[in-house]
């Protein structure tokens, strides 16, 4: 097998389901080391390394931390390699910047992951429910959800002092405001 048949066995065997729980905001989630557990023994079978390393860069007045993951193949020369990008937040309550530097280091290698072998959500439970259930694009729900993920403590303190608990508890009345609340924080860099 070459190097993209061998990726495409680890691509269709992996399995890395949403195995934590995130109590504050009450949803599953995998954890970079919840893919690495599950990808080590397919390396074995198709005779493949994984690397993945980092570096920083500076994009205007912003820290970025680019993900590079390479999987080789241990009987060839043969490596396919993907990446992604994750950018620092501006301040972190509780974390000192080297836990803010590694915590976005370990974003971005899970998403450069998910990449690399086609990690999606289909699979997962939560997943599978209606189309009727699903958020419209560019819905709030969508908008609170990159502010979550790109923002963290500065949506769930806001989220918390509105006496809410996640995106869809919040009425449409109040849906700008609150994501004005949010546009003026992060423009303060709280």
């Amino acid at each position: 097998m070459n190097i993209q048949e061998k990726l495409m066995v680890i691509q269709q065997e992996l399995k890395a389901p949403k195995s934590q729980f995130n109590k504050f905001g009450k949803y599953n989630y995998r954890s970079l080391e919840d893919i690495m557990e599950a990808v080590k023994p397919l390396l074995v079978k198709t005779k493949t390394i994984l690397v993945i390393s980092d570096s920083m860069k500076l994009v205007g007045d912003r820290v970025y931390v680019e993900a590079h993951a390479k999987i080789a193949d241990t009987e060839s020369s043969e490596f396919l390699e993907a990446f992604a990008s994750a950018r620092e937040a501006l301040d972190q309550k509780g974390m000192q910047d080297s836990q803010l530097t590694g915590s976005t280091s370990s974003y971005a290698r899970k998403y450069c992951l998910n990449g690399l072998f086609c990690i999606d959500d289909t699979k997962d439970a939560d997943a599978q429910k209606p189309v009727a259930e699903e958020p419209k694009k560019d819905s709030f729900t969508d908008k609170m959800r990159g502010y979550a993920t790109n923002e963290g403590d500065i949506y769930w303190a806001i989220m918390e002092a509105n006496n809410y608990k996640k995106a869809s508890d919040v009425p449409v009345k109040e849906q700008a405001i609150i994501l004005k609340q949010l546009d003026s924080e992060l423009k303060k860099g709280v």
